[in-house]
């Protein structure tokens, strides 16, 4: 039985420093700062009432997708049933502004957070400087066993493979090139998050701006050969991956072609060949 994602809905990261990370997300990187409580800050780039979370309160980093009805979260639950999912107590759910949701522990460690009537937000966004952010749009997750996630991913949640680097998985719920990027890794868990901008003004507008706070640009900036996605990276709080990117694939034809198989090189994950220091974008020129 198929189920319907609605959307990529928030990611939450495990800080050491609320406070300093808030000041990242908002004054640096561009996002609008939503409710807080003493151990979780949360962040909007678009209509939905949080994208970023940032907490402290060892609940760990996680994932989280919507489904359009309250029976998809059944199905779903039945066909996770060998990962033991666990529905979310009311109380969980209210904190994370959603009606009803799951959870499940992916291989990676990483929680995934399947979730029904998030809640949406009344107001514009409105960032606290003009990043050109336009939303929330992808999630890059580090797998030591990247053919286990790949099945979690594709047998259990329903997502389908667009493309492949190497081993690098990218993934899809709806006509966006994807959603989830799998990527071999010496380690689990997040890996990186990204906001779609408007157009590549906007990404060298972010680039320059991320050098002038002196930040270091782990990636970019470059062009996606996969999705084909003009991107910067930078690396921020939790010690996550933030990332920039315009012009991302999308539509009926990303499907119709099916999934291609790239080479398991650098230039397979930035075709202009920008510099870049995050060991699972090098693919197997990082040996």
């Amino acid at each position: 039985m198929s189920v319907t994602y609605r959307d990529l809905r928030y990611v939450r990261v495990a800080v050491d420093d609320l406070d300093a990370a808030s000041r990242f997300a908002t004054e640096v990187f561009g996002l609008e700062a939503g409710a807080r409580d003493e151990a979780h800050a949360r962040f909007r780039s678009d209509a939905r009432a949080y994208a970023l979370c940032y907490t402290t309160a060892g609940d760990g980093g996680a994932v989280a997708l919507t489904v359009a009805e309250a029976k998809d979260l059944d199905v779903v639950e039945a066909r996770l049933a060998a990962y033991a999912p666990r529905r979310l107590t009311a109380e969980e759910a209210a904190h994370r502004l959603v009606k009803a949701g799951l959870a499940v522990v992916a291989p990676n460690g990483v929680t995934v957070e399947i979730v029904w009537r998030p809640l949406a937000s009344g107001w514009r966004y409105h960032g606290p400087r003009d990043a050109g952010i336009t939303g929330f749009q992808a999630v890059q997750l580090a797998c030591t066993d990247v053919a286990a996630n790949e099945a979690f991913w594709v047998e259990g949640i329903g997502a389908t493979v667009s493309d492949w680097a190497g081993e690098a998985a990218f993934l899809r719920f709806d006509e966006a090139h994807h959603r989830i990027a799998l990527y071999p890794s010496a380690r689990d868990g997040l890996l990186g998050a990204t906001w779609a901008v408007e157009g590549i003004n906007n990404v060298m507008q972010g680039w320059y701006f991320l050098q002038g706070r002196q930040l270091p640009i782990a990636h970019g900036p470059g062009r996606q050969p996969t999705s084909g996605a003009m991107f910067v990276t930078t690396r921020g709080p939790g010690d996550l991956l933030y990332s920039y990117a315009a012009d991302t694939a999308s539509g009926p034809e990303i499907a119709q072609r099916g999934p291609r198989q790239f080479a398991d090189t650098a230039l397979s994950h930035c075709a202009w060949g920008s510099p870049c220091t995050v060991r699972e974008f090098l693919g197997g020129d990082a040996t």
